[in-house]
């Protein structure tokens, strides 16, 4: 793999972090900022099971940001998804607070815009457990 390549996985693996950090620290303007403008996020919990662009992006993570208010988490990177393609990372997440659930977050980025900043093109949620 190129120096550019590992470069890419490693802005990448930040990149998904401070997803992460974002959410737990309540920080809902730079979560937004971390989306292109036509993100898409397929998630499990509402009935279109598919979010568009940011005008329904933000109000999801809005809701994440509440659902995970004194939610204690550990994230493994999948170490295939950094390997095998650099626009993408995949995270398993267990969640605890009553009980513990596990999920998949696959991360997907658009290439690099004029500004050089990676932003995050789609995000898929699923249940593992």
């Amino acid at each position: 793999m190129s120096d550019e390549g590992k470069q890419s996985i490693s802005q990448s693996y930040e990149l998904v972090l401070d997803y992460f950090q974002r959410v737990r620290s309540s920080d809902i303007t730079g979560l937004m900022n971390l989306f292109s403008e036509d993100s898409v996020i397929y998630e499990p919990f509402s009935k279109s099971k598919c979010l568009i662009g940011k005008s329904e992006i933000e109000p999801f993570l809005r809701t994440v940001i509440m659902a995970n208010k004194g939610m204690q988490y550990e994230l493994e990177i999948e170490k295939s998804g950094l390997s095998t393609d650099e626009n993408m990372v995949i995270v398993l997440v267990r969640f605890n607070k009553v009980g513990s659930i596990a999920s998949k977050f696959r991360f997907e980025f658009q290439p690099k815009d004029e500004s050089n900043s990676l932003k995050i093109k789609t995000m898929h949620i699923e249940f593992i457990d």
